[in-house]
């Protein structure tokens, strides 16, 4: 037997391992002190905000998931008008129908929420009902707003929300409703960007400006493109941003995969993105453009 032919390869192979064992660590100090110098950044960031008279909750510095995913613009709702009794509904356009009602509920001044949920969940009151949640920060005490659940998120603008209208008199009189059909994932789940990284984005890109007020910020899905018959969705982080010299708010969008401001395509977009937004808080909404 050959040792010294044996000894040689061993030596080779402790030769390979030790770069392998360089490169690693030569990696991970890398990809370390890149994680440190962007929480480094953010942290910065942070407190230029705030000496900017931005004021705002601490920010969650925890990532989430999501996946891109497609539904059809054709809301398929005509289909379903037959099952809703005791109202009148009208579809206004094939992603959206309004509903009056014969007869006016009543709805609990303190404790909306409970009435509303038990119309919702009823099939022959709203098509779909028990695919949508209640989202206090979009409601009002006139509109009610109701999200539709999707994947793992929910979708925060206007083509898959229900609005429960109620007047003066605590009665729910009316309600819109749109919805996204034959919602499919596209690819395999990926990490989203924290509500901190997405907050120090929406300054950086400057659509925040001074002595202004973050009211919220909320992870869900908003539309990112829109094609003939189908639509594309990706996590967003969305913010909600009242500025000092006005009593409006504003709904401005970061996109939770690349960090990117996401801005309105066309009129039409906006508007039908933004329906839900208008009146929300009793106050009046305004997409970011």
């Amino acid at each position: 037997m050959n040792f010294r032919r044996i000894e040689w390869i061993f030596m080779m192979a402790f030769v390979v391992l030790d770069i392998f064992l360089v490169y690693m660590f030569v990696q991970t100090s890398s990809s370390d002190t890149s994680t440190k110098s962007s929480s480094d950044t953010a942290t910065t960031v942070i407190r230029e905000m705030r000496d900017d008279n931005i004021s705002f909750s601490n920010p969650s510095s925890n990532e989430g998931t999501g996946y891109y995913i497609a539904g059809n613009n054709d809301s398929g709702l005509k289909q379903y008008l037959g099952q809703l009794t005791e109202q009148t509904p009208r579809l206004v356009t094939t992603s959206k129908l309004t509903s009056l009602l014969h007869t006016t509920m009543a709805v609990d001044k303190d404790h909306p929420q409970v009435d509303l949920d038990a119309f919702v969940k009823q099939a022959t009151n709203v098509i779909h009902g028990d695919q949508y949640v209640y989202s206090a920060a979009l409601s009002s005490s006139s509109d009610y707003v109701y999200v539709q659940k999707v994947a793992d998120g929910e979708i925060m603008t206007g083509t898959g929300q229900l609005h429960l209208l109620v007047n003066k008199n605590h009665q729910l009189i009316s309600y819109t409703q749109s919805y996204v059909n034959n919602v499919k994932t596209l690819r395999e789940k990926a990490v989203t960007i924290s509500e901190k990284k997405a907050l120090v984005a929406l300054y950086q890109y400057n659509q925040v400006s001074n002595n202004s007020r973050i009211v919220w910020g909320k992870l869900g899905y908003t539309r990112l493109l829109k094609l003939k018959d189908s639509s594309v969705y990706v996590p967003t982080w969305l913010f909600a941003v009242k500025s000092k010299n006005s009593a409006n708010y504003s709904l401005h969008r970061i996109n939770a995969f690349t960090g990117a401001a996401m801005k309105t395509g066309s009129t039409e977009a906006a508007t039908e993105d933004a329906s839900s937004e208008s009146s929300t808080a009793g106050m009046i909404w305004q997409v970011a453009s």
